[in-house]
């Protein structure tokens, strides 16, 4: 079951991610920590598979199966940590116990884990066929248009490529709908399947009337979270130059000890604030009664519906 919010929840739910670590620190950032790390090692474990395919087979059947086998690593390992990491917030937000390390739950319940890539897997490939009705109807020659530009030298590029296809506009504008419908899809589904023990299809169903219902709230929080962004890359830029004036002043090893665990201390609050606004969105739109802090209780684990 499913409720509307008010459109101003949006400014809320970043609101709230971005206090998200206030009560238990170490589990919060701790646990954004183990999850980076496991989501490094695993993408540098299936660049390695990749190209270990490329040169074993020496074929496009190897470039096809290195980026198959690469896209299904990096989602399970994704997956299973979003799924720890989803409990790990609700644990800390309810005022139970919890470590760094229950990020790794999801690997203890492969159930939840695979429903949960089941349920991505089957959103991306509904989008996907959402937009490409969209380009197809709104902007059909929009592709072909893409192609040309993209393959073209600057010797060759005729300025008449650069004139921008009838209905890009109306088909941007739809396609930066269907973003916002599923990403709120997305967050209500997971955290329906993470943290209610829903199937795969009754997280799909939630989800859609979660966001189709709380549509003005999720038009807000993207325009809070673009200036955000917006504010954010100013600060990493100022954060830029002063590492490159220090590290001309005293040697590049320095901007090296310095740029280094800034960067990676930026992925970490995006990694935690994206996870805490889409659990924050779950609990309002599906979570217990507006105002209720009390635990959740889960489902039985279901595979369908």
């Amino acid at each position: 079951m499913t409720r509307a919010v008010a459109a101003s929840a949006g400014v809320d739910w970043l609101k709230k991610a971005i206090n998200l670590g206030r009560d238990n620190p170490g589990a919060v950032f701790g646990g954004a920590a183990l999850g980076l790390v496991g989501a490094i090692v695993a993408g540098a474990g299936a660049a390695a598979l990749q190209a270990g395919l490329m040169l074993g087979l020496r074929n496009g059947a190897g470039m096809v199966l290195g980026v198959v086998f690469t896209t299904v690593l990096m989602l399970a390992v994704v997956s299973m940590l979003l799924v720890g990491f989803l409990r790990l917030i609700d644990a800390v937000e309810n005022g139970r116990p919890a470590r760094a390390v229950d990020v790794l739950g999801g690997l203890g319940d492969l159930r939840a884990s695979l429903r949960v890539i089941g349920f991505t897997f089957l959103l991306t490939l509904l989008q996907y066929a959402l937009l490409g009705l969209v380009l197809a109807v709104a902007a059909r020659g929009v592709l072909d248009w893409y192609l040309q530009v993209a393959m073209a030298s600057p010797e060759t590029l005729d300025p008449s490529m650069m004139v921008l296809p009838d209905g890009l506009a109306v088909a941007t504008l739809l396609s930066l709908v269907i973003g916002l419908v599923f990403y709120g899809v997305q967050a209500i589904g997971t955290g329906q399947i993470a943290l209610r023990g829903r199937g795969v299809f009754g997280a799909i169903g939630d989800g859609f009337s979660g966001a189709l219902r709380n549509l003005p709230a999720l038009l807000v929080l993207l325009l809070v979270a673009i200036a955000a962004v917006i504010v954010a890359g100013i600060l990493m830029i100022v954060a830029a130059l002063l590492v490159g004036l220090l590290a001309q002043l005293v040697g590049g090893w320095l901007g090296v000890l310095v740029g280094v665990p800034l960067y990676l201390g930026f992925m970490l609050a995006m990694w935690v604030v994206a996870c805490g606004v889409a659990y924050h969105l779950w609990r309002d739109v599906c979570g217990g009664a507006a105002g209720d802090d009390s635990a959740v209780p889960a489902e039985p684990a279901a595979i369908g519906a």
